[in-house]
Formats: structure tokens, sequence, C-alpha cells
């Protein structure tokens, strides 16, 4: 799950100080070409990035988004209710016309590689079970779009087993050396709802949080060259069931409900305890991000978005009707809201 007010900083991060807002990215002013390129990564604008990635969960991979038709008559019985819409994912989907930050950031440079189209059958991966063939990825749809539906934070190195040979693949060797990337991680969700009961209770401490996701970052330091990696921050997902909770809005299926998607929904306490938790995650991401922030004459560094989040003011149908848990097409076109930069905006890497 992901909040719909974490559009503000999610651009922000993505394109600093902007002076400019649109309802339509066509409408934004194109940026003059530099007439040098940038000197270090403290250096990077918009259009500087020619490759993007992303990790992450079933928000990252689109799930559900399209939602489901009752009003046709099909209620249930429609592979919408299984499907990740990749070509949509607020980050890096890049369908035509799709709003999203992937083809916001084409507007500045129209060949920015990377970005996930189209749709289909859910990828899941959940801590230890991520096994073929429910855990495959579609190269050719996901392009680097390693998300996964139900990853905690462990199974950030399983996405990474992918994403980087991928890229390595997708790109010519030179590009994959010399060119600007940007890698954006968004994990959490699940972590919290698997942090009262079960196997995976000690997995998804803050503490356990903090080590998987720091290991991912070291791993792409490591085998990345000249990138950004763009570390956004969670929110509680405790404030989807009041808001939710009796609504018309969310009609059962008897397949996927909110409740059912999350073991610590069961009570007050248990809520409590996640919202505990989610602070302690973004504890560990500000640590980290300040453990790897840029510095001048670098090509590696990390960028930290917080997610000060109040689920009570969305409207309801920003979430998918499939099990009011997860973002629909609305929610993530309102994540990906367009603002417009100036040729003075760098990416907010100090």
């Amino acid at each position: 799950m992901v909040s719909f007010k974490f559009l503000v900083t999610l651009s922000v991060s993505i394109a600093s100080v902007m002076a400019l807002t649109a309802d339509n990215i066509s409408k934004c002013p194109a940026l003059p070409a530099r007439s040098t390129p940038p000197k270090d990564i403290t250096d990077l604008r918009i259009d500087d990035i020619k490759i993007v990635g992303a990790l992450g969960d079933s928000i990252m991979a689109g799930f559900a988004m399209m939602g489901l038709d009752y009003e046709a008559g099909t209620g249930p019985l429609n592979l919408s209710l299984l499907t990740e819409y990749r070509g949509n994912s607020y980050a890096i989907g890049g369908d035509t016309n799709a709003v999203t930050i992937a083809n916001f950031m084409k507007r500045y440079n129209p060949n920015v590689k990377g970005a996930s189209v189209l749709s289909h059958l859910a990828s899941f991966c959940h801590g230890t079970n991520c096994n073929f063939p429910l855990s495959a990825f579609r190269p050719l749809k996901d392009n680097l779009n390693a998300g996964q539906s139900g990853a905690i934070a462990m199974n950030l190195d399983y996405e990474l087993n992918y994403l980087i040979p991928r890229m390595k693949s997708y790109i010519l060797s030179t590009s994959y050396k010399n060119d600007w990337k940007m890698i954006t991680i968004q994990i959490g969700s699940n972590d919290q709802c698997a942090s009262c009961s079960g196997d995976l209770v000690d997995k998804v401490t803050p503490t356990a949080y903090g080590k998987y996701v720091e290991a991912a970052i070291q791993r792409i330091q490591k085998e990345v060259p000249k990138v950004v990696v763009n570390l956004l921050g969670t929110f509680k997902v405790s404030g989807v069931f009041p808001l939710t909770s009796g609504n018309p809005y969310c009609v059962p299926n008897g397949i996927l409900d909110n409740e059912g998607e999350c073991g610590c929904s069961s009570s007050p306490e248990n809520l409590a305890k996640m919202d505990k938790i989610s602070e302690g995650y973004n504890q560990q991401l500000v640590a980290i991000a300040n453990k790897y922030k840029a510095v001048p004459g670098g090509t590696f560094g990390v960028m930290y978005s917080p997610a000060p989040i109040d689920m009570g003011t969305f409207p309801v149908d920003a979430l998918s009707n499939v099990d009011c848990f997860h973002p629909s097409l609305k929610g993530h076109q309102y994540i990906a809201k367009i603002y417009c930069p100036t040729p003075d905006d760098r990416l907010p890497m100090v």
C-alpha cells in the first residue's frame, strides 16, 4: 500500500523545488540542453537520467489497480483480480499516455529506458516463498521493474538477482557503464502486516528491515555504476482499515480483502504495533540515506523521501475495489502528479 499525499514528497525527490505545475506533462516547458554534462552526482538534472529501475512490492508492480466492474455483471470472475498493471505503475510505468514518473521523465529525456509496460498475471514473492513459476519475471514487460507482489525487505536481494542482469542485457555495455541511472525502492507495507504473528516476525523488525535495505543499497553501490537510489519512506498501513470498514465501495468478492491480506488488522493493539513498526522502518531509512548520501565528485548516492500520510483524508476510490487495500489507477495517477522543473533544479542529493 502507498499514500496518495505521497506524490508531494515523491515529486520533490524527483525534481527538487518546482516552479510550475501542469495538468498534462506536455504543458511543461522543455528544458534547454545543458552546455556541459553533470560534473558529478550532486549536479544531476532530471534530464540527465537515462535509465530507470525499481524494487518493491505489489504497489510497484501495479497489482489490481484496474479494479472490478460489478456493473458489467462479471464480479470477481475476472483476471483483474490477479493482474499487475505494470505499464501504469506510478514510479516506472511506461505505457503510452500513462501518468507515471517514468513518462514524466521522458518529457525531458525521450530516450529514458527501463520502464515496465502492459500487464500480466501477478508475480508473487513473500519471505521464503519465492519459487518458480509464481515468482517468475516477464522481462519483455517488466523490463527494469523488479517489484514483486507480496515482497518484503528480505526479498530485495531476490529482486536484484533479476534487476542487475536484466539491466546489463537490456542496454549496451557502454550505456551500463556511462549513463546515469535511478533505481526507486519502495518497500515495507507487507513487512508491517507480517509483524504481529507468523514465521516472519523476526524478519520484519525495524532492525532486520534496515539490514535488508542496507544490503540492497550496498549491492547496488558495488554492482551498478553511476546510480541514484531513490529511497521512499513507509507509511502507516493501519489507516486503510478505518477508511474502508463498512464502505459500500468495498464489495466483498470472497477471494481478496484487506483484512485477509494483512494479518495485523485483527485488533487495535495490532494496528498500533504496525504504526510503531512503520516509524521504526523510517528511522532506519533515514539513517541509511544519511550514511550513503551523495558527496561532491561521487557517482553514487541515496536520496530519501518521507511519506507523512493521513489515510483519513483519501477518497476511497483511490484504492482498488478488488480488495480496498492496493491503490487504484486513480491512486497511482495521483501519486505521479506532474510538476515542471526549471533549468536550475537539481535532484536533491545533498
